[in-house]
């Protein structure tokens, strides 16, 4: 069974591996942000360390693989809420990004002193007990809220993992860390890992759809000067609503006045047949 488990691990981290390139991709054509490809990172780290563990029995390596794990969690309990939040439409204030970077900084830091000074076991609780809590954050704000427009096509699998991902991963590493610090026969199993397996699986499929459909930024300005009419200024304001930039954004970037760019947004609008930015982009990229 060791070797089924092991097996499911590296072919975890090796589609993790994949779809972290593809989501590398994905950025680079404005199609993904760097909140999902550090979220996804983490996780490969995570269960890399998972992995090792399960390979050295020197009282030395089970230290080093551990706090490597202990960092591990620290990246995914930072990169979960960032990933989300990035994700979902929320209110919630700038400075509680703030605060969980300066925490997880602080942990981080914490956490590496402890391994120098050989008292690892004092802090592995508190990193877990963080994770715990800002995976339950995560997971609360996914249940209660609404997702911006570029994930509205898999929020039906947000929920659903959202709730499988809740209850799996602290039951998981919690019998996988501490319980096994604690002596007691425990294992990997094969849930964290197919867990793993289902997320980075799910983000490459949807990251190669929407590199499917993807079409250069000269195709739609192109169609847009062909079949609407679009001046060259409103084609330049076209490109930068579709990315998301705000009004004053806008104005900054193409040296213009606000009130400017409201007028030539209007004018888009009327001339495409469109009520807002996101019917714009729809309308563009089909």
């Amino acid at each position: 069974m060791k070797y089924v488990e092991i097996t499911l691990l590296v072919f975890a981290y090796t589609l993790l591996i994949v779809t972290i390139f593809l989501e590398i991709v994905c950025y680079k054509k404005g199609l993904e942000k760097w909140e999902t490809i550090a979220f996804t990172f983490s996780l490969l780290l995570l269960i890399l360390s998972m992995t090792f563990s399960s390979f050295f029995d020197t009282t030395y390596s089970k230290n080093t693989t551990s706090v490597f794990t202990l960092l591990s969690m620290i990246l995914v309990a930072l990169t979960t809420p960032l990933n989300i939040m990035r994700e979902r439409q929320h209110k919630i204030p700038p400075l509680w990004k703030k605060l969980l970077f300066a925490c997880s900084i602080l942990l981080f830091v914490t956490t590496s002193i402890a391994f120098l000074l050989n008292i690892l076991a004092k802090v592995e609780y508190i990193v877990i007990i963080f994770l715990a809590i800002t995976v339950l954050f995560s997971m609360i704000l996914v249940r209660t809220t609404k997702p911006k427009q570029f994930i509205k096509h898999r929020e039906k699998t947000e929920r659903i993992f959202a709730i499988a991902f809740l209850v799996i991963l602290p039951l998981s590493l919690l019998a996988n860390y501490v319980f096994i610090n604690e002596e007691y026969n425990l294992k990997i199993g094969f849930t964290l890992p197919l867990v793993f397996i289902f997320l980075a699986g799910n983000k490459f499929l949807d990251d190669l759809q929407r590199l499917s459909l993807f079409k250069p930024r000269s195709e739609y300005s192109n169609q847009l000067l062909k079949n609407y009419a679009i001046s060259k200024r409103e084609k330049e304001v076209a490109l930068l609503l579709i990315k998301g930039k705000t009004y004053k954004q806008i104005s900054e970037e193409l040296h213009i006045s606000i009130p400017t760019v409201k007028t030539h947004t209007s004018t888009i609008y009327k001339k495409c047949g469109v009520k807002n930015r996101t019917e714009l982009a729809a309308l563009l990229i089909n």
